[in-house]
């Protein structure tokens, strides 16, 4: 079997695909080493997040931009090989790194990431993007994993409210017509073990649950685009609607 050619026929027909050991456990450590190291040299707010449990009590819960912070993370990058599986897809790829983010999902206190399509934070014309999902430890329903709507890029770009969490800010808007149209696809949890990778398109609606157990669920993320261009208008929305959610923040 030609693994590409699966790749892409999975990408087609699910919108996401899993690829087994897509980094091995020396590059794990290397890249776990990286986050402890950037985290204290990241001082912007946009791209540090914690969960705060009491006045004396934070946990990290991600970390974003680190391609801005890291030249070994933004080499990682360049050398995944995911930018031939996005020229494959669509016909053309960019130079162009985006995404790039750490989620802790500490155990017990791990919060959920709200369904959303990644093009929401994207704002590209059609959408051809796709991203790299790392697992650091083995992730499964029980611990926050990935769950996704097989085949959901057909409904095209959704319309997204800001009501998730800092870090994962914009959610799908629930009404009638968004669960009408939701039912046609399948919801299914992922298991993946440490190095392992889940791929998806920009468009797939997709989320993670709360980390109610005892096993931390630490992952990291990037994302790779075609030659496609960032819409202006629908840029200029998302960072009103996100203007206005960080101020309620405050």
């Amino acid at each position: 079997m030609n693994i590409q050619k699966e790749v892409i026929r999975k990408l087609k027909k699910d919108n996401f695909v899993v690829i087994k050991s897509f980094f091995n456990k020396s590059t794990l450590k290397k890249v776990k080493d990286e986050f402890t190291r950037i985290e204290k040299k990241i001082t912007n707010k946009r791209d540090r997040h914690y969960i705060v449990q009491n006045s004396e009590n934070r946990t990290l819960s991600s970390l974003h931009n680190i391609h801005l912070y890291s030249n070994f993370y933004k080499k990682l990058i360049k050398e995944s090989g995911l930018n031939q599986i996005v020229f494959y897809l669509y016909g053309s790829k960019s130079n162009r790194i985006f995404n790039s983010s750490f989620f802790a999902k500490p155990n017990t206190v791990g919060v959920a990431t709200k369904i959303h399509q990644d093009n929401a934070f994207f704002n590209l014309k059609k959408g051809e993007a796709l991203t790299c999902w790392v697992a650091l430890d083995d992730s499964n329903k029980k611990n926050g994993g990935m769950f996704y709507y097989r085949g959901s890029s057909k409904l095209g770009d959704l319309e997204h409210t800001p009501q998730g969490n800092l870090g994962a800010s914009m959610t799908v808007l629930k009404n009638k017509d968004f669960f009408k149209k939701i039912k046609k696809y399948k919801k299914s949890y992922v298991s993946v073990k440490a190095g392992d990778c889940i791929i998806h398109n920009a468009l797939v609606v997709h989320g993670s649950s709360k980390n109610v157990s005892r096993a931390n669920r630490r992952a990291f993320n990037f994302s790779i685009a075609s030659k496609d261009k960032v819409d202006r208008k629908k840029l200029n929305v998302y960072k009103e609607k996100l203007r206005n959610f960080l101020n309620e923040k405050k």
